[in-house]
């Protein structure tokens, strides 16, 4: 998404799952180009503040997607891909 540290999906979080957030991000970005870019990311960061305190965060990325095109998915005005 960005290099700015102030935009990074989850702040706070490993390096790598954090990566692997704002990857996820771009990609709902992509796929949702008719929502707002800031709406996606804290959705991408409600998703995952469920998890943080989390043993296992290997799929954390996999559920947070899952979580947020669910999301996304309900609402009617929203085209999904």
């Amino acid at each position: 998404m960005s290099s700015d540290p102030s935009q990074d999906a989850v702040p706070g979080q490993p390096d790598q799952l954090r990566s692997q957030l704002d990857e996820l991000a771009g990609r709902l970005a992509r796929d949702y180009a008719d929502v707002a870019t800031d709406t996606l990311r804290s959705y991408v960061r409600a998703e995952s503040d469920r998890f943080a305190d989390a043993r296992v965060r290997a799929f954390i990325p996999v559920l947070v997607e899952r979580a947020v095109r669910g999301r996304l998915g309900q609402h009617p005005a929203l085209a999904t891909p």
